[in-house]
C-alpha cells in the first residue's frame, strides 16, 4: 500500500515531534480532527505510527 500525500504530511509532522495528539496534528496541518483521526488510525494499522494513551488522549509518534 502506498502512502498518499496527506499521510506523508502527517508522517513528516510526527517526525518533527516526540508525540502529538490528534487535535495537535489536525491543528498543525489545517485539517478537521476527524480527518486526522482517520488517517492516524490507518497509519497505525499499517504499522507506521504508534500511540500511547494517557487518560482520554492518544499520543501518536512515528514508529522507529
Amino acid at each position: 500500500m502506498s502512502v498518499n500525500d496527506v499521510e506523508k504530511r502527517i508522517l513528516k509532522m510526527l517526525g518533527k515531534h516526540d508525540y502529538l495528539t490528534i487535535e495537535e496534528t489536525a491543528s498543525k496541518l489545517g485539517m478537521h480532527r476527524t480527518t486526522a483521526s482517520k488517517y492516524l488510525a490507518v497509519l497505525e494499522a499499517r504499522g507506521l505510527v504508534k500511540y500511547r494513551a494517557i487518560g482520554k488522549a492518544k499520543l501518536y509518534s512515528v514508529k522507529r
